[in-house]
């Protein structure tokens, strides 16, 4: 379901004061999340360049009961893409750097790299293929890998489709100009977030590392099952352009504001960079419309960190969510927020059933079911609308299945049937059939 789509009519008003009962109202939506097992994070509200609302619900870390606050950091993902967008823009002020610079000038062993230019990276137009589609990608980034090791790897498959005839995401592409960015400077990446944009802006809390320190008020991310799942190690330094980043909620939004309001790179930059053609991608950032307003955002998604920003510039809104374990779509959050900013009490959903299903139907379907050996267990659950399917392996994204009646449910070309007087279910997906039971 498309959320933004759905409430563009609630939110034409203008910005109003934000009252202590307002504030009590967001707090509550968030606690609902956290009690019912649908979020665990931290989100944030910045108005006119200044945080209006902080909130952090769940566990940095579950076994010790470290509790998620506003100064834990979160792996932000893609979000990332955003910061090395900006970090080029920078290089191309100071004249280190063009976007119509080709790949070959660093990376002459890709394919077409004597026609890709750096914009066309930017914009995802290059053609190159998405490092994390090859098989067994995952696996692989378990591990450490030195810039040499990482570019061999990703230069092997071949281009989608011919430099600058279609757009196609890809985190190669981000991942090679945080290379080139550390290249041109001789520096690392970090040392460039931090030299850049991070001191000053006075952000304290954000960097790049290669993996996750708890004593560091860093989270690991969680499956949600029956209980939460710490997810498997990953080690980071296969891409530090693309998705390496650490942040709080907070100095996302300081960051996405002080680059509106044009405290780090110069107007041209911004234009170059907020110029989208076809709805398709600018430079590190997207957009959309919520009605009558006009808004930026960036995604990302590394193991279950979940996050997302929005940035209204005319209005100054800034809404960003970070999580470490979710199984609702972050949209819902997003709007929630929005809701809270324009005065507007989040509406709590119900999560015992899901639309076309009675909640004593759901009931008897909902929980966890394990497979034959018990190795994996998969989750049903419900966000407000739809059933949730999350499989409990490391990385696992949650799937909201459409109804099709008598306890049969469909996502692509995934069918699920449930039991419950046998308190079983079936999953079938081509030729593979797989009977799960509650136990």
């Amino acid at each position: 379901m498309n959320y933004i789509k759905t409430i563009g009519s609630l939110f034409i008003a203008a910005l109003t004061q934000f009252s202590v009962n307002a504030q009590s109202s967001l707090d509550t939506y968030f606690e609902h999340l956290s009690e019912n097992r649908k979020f665990m994070g931290s989100a944030s509200i910045l108005f006119k360049d200044s945080v209006i609302y902080n909130k952090s619900v769940g566990f940095a870390d579950v076994d010790s009961q470290k509790k998620n606050d506003i100064n834990t950091k979160f792996r932000i993902g893609s979000v990332t893409k955003t910061y090395t967008a900006v970090l080029t823009l920078l290089a191309r002020e100071e004249g280190r750097i063009k976007l119509s610079d080709k790949l070959s000038k660093w990376f002459p062993q890709f394919e077409n790299a004597d026609k890709i230019t750096i914009e066309m990276m930017l914009k995802h137009r290059s053609g190159i293929f998405n490092f994390t589609e090859i098989p067994g990608e995952s696996a692989w980034e378990a591990d450490p890998h030195t810039q040499a090791e990482f570019v061999d790897y990703v230069s092997k498959p071949k281009n989608n489709f011919d430099p600058d005839t279609a757009y196609e995401y890809s985190n190669t592409n981000y991942a090679l100009i945080g290379f080139i960015l550390e290249k041109i400077y001789k520096k690392d990446y970090n040392t460039l977030i931090q030299e850049k944009i991070c001191k000053p802006l006075r952000l304290e809390n954000t960097y790049y590392t290669f993996e996750n320190d708890l004593a560091k008020n860093e989270a690991y991310s969680y499956n949600i099952q029956d209980k939460y799942l710490k997810n498997g190690s990953i080690n980071y330094s296969n891409e530090p352009g693309s998705g390496g980043l650490l942040s709080t909620a907070t100095e996302v939004n300081k960051f996405v504001s002080a680059l509106f309001m044009g405290k780090i790179i110069s107007p041209e930059s911004l234009e170059l960079m907020l110029n989208i053609e076809n709805d398709e991608y600018g430079l590190g950032i997207e957009t959309f419309m919520l009605g009558s307003l006009k808004a930026f955002r960036h995604t990302g998604r590394i193991d279950n960190y979940i996050s997302d920003y929005w940035y209204f510039p005319n209005e100054q809104l800034g809404l960003v969510t970070l999580a470490n374990a979710t199984n609702i779509n972050t949209d819902m959050v997003q709007v929630a927020m929005l809701q809270f900013a324009y005065g507007n009490a989040p509406i709590s959903k119900k999560y015992d059933s899901i639309d076309e299903m009675s909640t004593e139907d759901f009931s008897k379907i909902k929980g966890t079911y394990f497979y034959p050996d018990q190795s994996i267990s998969v989750t049903i659950s419900s966000d407000g609308n739809s059933l949730i399917f999350q499989d409990s392996r490391a990385g696992q994204m949650y799937v909201p299945f459409a109804y099709l009646g008598n306890n049969k449910f469909e996502y692509e070309d995934i069918f699920l049937t449930f039991d419950p007087e046998k308190q079983q279910l079936t999953q079938k997906q081509g030729e593979s059939v797989i009977v799960m039971k509650k136990i």
